[in-house]
């Protein structure tokens, strides 16, 4: 979601129809996010905030953006640091922690600035957090939740991974969340900025799989299957490194790995054959590509 895939469009679509709009900012040059911050804003009235990946190299520039346009809030994963967050609380600025474990909760809370926490499985699509990839949402829920409240946290818990319908939602809000966060089910929509050919691949995906891709060196997953039934192998000869990453491989000794941003892009380009598909594990059961307000309102008022 966070490469160009929740760009102005889907962001602004879902704050529309009364949900929390994010734009996913990595890959996105600072202008390019500012660009798309303004035109979300001029879209809808609704609430817009920003997600980066600390782990990116342009952090600090994304969030000096997200900081000079006032969004609604940002959310950070990919990493932790106790800088940003201080940055946002001087701002007036909502942030919200992206974690996967206790022990991460248990830093939240010490921390200045977090307003919320988003807890994400590994049941979620892309770059998987917990040190056990398969951990489900509802195993990795609770002794987090417990945590927060052990260490008098009072901000909102967000469920995240593998989350696709109402009956999911419902469900998480009864074992205490305060909302929930839908990756995959929200860039299978009209307005998400994937290509069709990413959109069809979702379509007839058949489940998802974690794999030790990455050149980042964490777990990620992606759709069932890639072509000819494997993930693609992307030509390392020859391939700029964009150095969009604090930490990869490829950018260490480009003869060893290949290039994950350049992999995504493909996908977002249509070039699936030559590219990577992340989903969330829950892809198997979407075969539509409906509104952004149509997931909205099967959401809220199961219609």
């Amino acid at each position: 979601m966070s490469v160009r895939i929740s760009l102005a469009p889907l962001a602004a679509a879902v704050a529309e129809a009364g949900g929390v709009g994010t734009i996913g900012a990595m890959c996105l040059p600072p202008d390019e996010l500012r660009d798309n911050i303004r035109q979300a804003r001029s879209l809808t009235q609704g609430v817009v905030g920003v997600n980066i990946m600390y782990a990116g190299s342009a952090f600090n520039q994304l969030l000096e953006v997200c900081i000079e346009e006032a969004v609604d809030y940002v959310a950070i994963g990919a990493g932790f640091a106790r800088g940003p967050f201080k940055l946002l609380h001087q701002a007036n600025i909502p942030g919200f922690a992206i974690i996967s474990s206790v022990k991460a909760a248990s830093l939240a809370c010490r921390t200045q600035g977090i307003t919320g926490v988003v807890v994400e499985s590994g049941t979620a699509g892309g770059h998987l957090g917990p040190k056990d990839p398969e951990v489900t949402i509802w195993e990795l829920f609770p002794p987090v939740l417990e945590e927060l409240q052990k260490r008098s946290f009072s901000g909102p818990v967000i469920a995240a991974g593998g989350l696709a319908d109402r009956q999911d939602m419902l469900r998480a809000l009864d074992m205490g969340a305060d909302g929930v966060q839908l990756g995959t089910r929200f860039a299978m929509t009209e307005e998400s900025s994937a290509s069709s050919a990413m959109k069809k691949a979702w379509q007839e995906a058949t489940g998802s799989q974690v794999q030790w891709w990455s050149p980042t060196g964490f777990a990620s997953r992606s759709i069932v299957p890639h072509p000819e039934g494997q993930l693609p192998q992307v030509s390392v000869n020859g391939t700029r490194c964009y150095q969009c990453l604090k930490r990869c491989a490829h950018h260490d000794d480009p003869t060893q790995s290949h290039c994950i941003r350049q992999a995504l892009l493909n996908s977002w380009q249509g070039d699936i054959e030559h590219g990577l598909v992340f989903s969330g594990a829950r892809v198997g059961d979407m075969t539509d590509i409906p509104s952004a307000a149509e997931v909205m309102a099967r959401l809220t008022t199961g219609s």
